[in-house]
């Protein structure tokens, strides 16, 4: 049974859940361990230069703590993206898409399908590796002032474009057909709906 279940509506159908690839979705994260091998061995250098050229031991102490800064930055993003795996979650229904991820919270996002206007599936590198791809739900809205980017959309002025992502999917444009069906039949019921 799906932890999110428990958020639907009492009429609400599944059409489709699931969980991203664990390879696909974790792996990404090694992309910060040269930056953080790198940021080691420079501080290893300076603790060494400091340790024993008879320094005062506080430039011995700040070498560490950097060194310390430097395996936090080598290894945290993977096991940020480790913790995260164990709670992200996707859903389908046939009125709404659901999201939910989360290292130690949860951050659960909600879609419905009159608000999305494109669908699409995004295949990077590691998805080409493992055989995954995302599938990113576009939606309009209103936000602030000039252009802003991030991991959840981007915009300019006032318009602003939310992407909702079903990242290191096994069947990426499957789920995108399911999708697009579903957001095509739920349009036409609301219009038909409104024509009433």
């Amino acid at each position: 049974m799906s932890k999110l279940e428990r958020l639907l509506n009492p009429d609400e159908r599944i059409l489709w859940n699931g969980k991203p690839v664990k390879k696909a979705f974790v792996l990404p994260a090694l992309g910060s361990v040269p930056f953080g091998l790198f940021f080691i061995a420079f501080f290893i250098m300076f603790f060494w230069g400091t340790a024993f050229t008879g320094a005062p031991p506080p430039f011995t102490i700040f070498a560490l703590a950097f060194m310390l800064i430097g395996v936090g930055v080598t290894v945290g993003p993977l096991v940020w993206q480790i913790l995260r795996y164990r709670n992200t979650e996707y859903m389908i229904t046939d009125r709404r898409i659901i999201t939910q991820t989360g290292a130690i919270g949860l951050d659960t996002r909600f879609v419905d399908f009159d608000k999305i206007q494109e669908i699409y599936v995004k295949v990077g590198v590691f998805d080409r590796l493992f055989g995954t791809g995302s599938v990113y739900a576009m939606t309009a809205g209103s936000a602030g002032f000039g252009p802003t980017m991030g991991s959840y959309g981007y915009g300019f002025g006032g318009s602003y474009l939310f992407r909702p992502s079903l990242a290191a999917l096994k069947e990426p444009y499957q789920v995108q057909q399911l999708l697009q069906k579903a957001v095509e039949t739920r349009k036409q019921q609301l219009n038909n709906a409104n024509a009433i």
